[in-house]
């Protein structure tokens, strides 16, 4: 009861179209959950998003849950998780992506979730790493554990949302750096992002990654832009 009176005083909206949300509807009002472009990219060996890395560096699959489009409803999703407080998206995408993965039994057989890391200046702006919650969804359905400290990053760089596509492939390469440990030796590492773009960001982590000697590793994103 309490609860409803919540809601009817201040009612949640939905972050893909901004409808007022009914009281079943969780997080997502059932249009846009119906709307969601799904890019079944995990379906498929040899998809476009793993295309983006060909030749650059060795991943073993990489694949994303939706299509990104400028003013679409996961542009508004990833707007209101990065800019307007809503870690939540991340986890409810991530619980979607989460399933589908385990229906088709295609999550890579991974040891490790690694999330890209965020400098430590905007964490504390912002109050999260956006990616957090998909991390926390793919390790409560396939019980891979997250290792939040093996990539971290060491420079401050400005936003890639505000950057044309050349700028983006042009621009300085975001700088990490690798702590690794002789456990890690051998490790399946399962990278995750937000949205996959150019492809840079996450390149330069699995470089990093790959570096300990016989690893691997994979990449899963929430977005995929063409």
């Amino acid at each position: 009861m309490f609860k409803n009176l919540i809601n009817l005083f201040f009612p949640k909206s939905c972050p893909g179209c901004a409808t007022i949300l009914l009281t079943q509807e969780n997080l997502l009002c059932t249009a846009c959950r119906t709307a969601l472009p799904f890019t079944d990219q995990h379906l498929s060996t040899t998809n476009e998003a793993l295309g983006k890395f060909y030749g650059k560096v060795r991943i073993q699959h990489a694949s994303c849950l939706l299509y990104y489009a400028k003013n679409g409803i996961v542009s508004n999703l990833l707007h209101q998780l990065k800019y307007n407080n809503q870690p939540k998206i991340a986890f409810v995408l991530g619980q979607l992506y989460a399933a589908l993965l385990a229906e088709a039994q295609a999550c890579p057989d991974a040891d490790f979730v690694v999330v890209v890391p965020m400098h430590r200046k905007k964490i504390r702006l912002r109050g999260y790493n956006q990616v957090d919650g998909f991390a926390t969804a793919l390790t409560q359905q396939f019980h891979i554990p997250v290792h939040p400290t093996v990539l971290i990053k060491v420079e401050q760089t400005t936003s890639q949302t505000t950057k044309s596509f050349q700028e983006r492939i042009t621009s300085k390469p975001t700088v990490f750096q690798l702590q690794s440990t002789p456990e890690l030796t051998g490790k399946h590492f399962l990278l995750l992002d937000d949205i996959l773009t150019t492809g840079s960001t996450l390149e330069t982590c699995a470089r990093l990654l790959l570096q300990i000697p016989d690893s691997k590793v994979s990449i899963l994103c929430l977005a995929y832009t063409k």
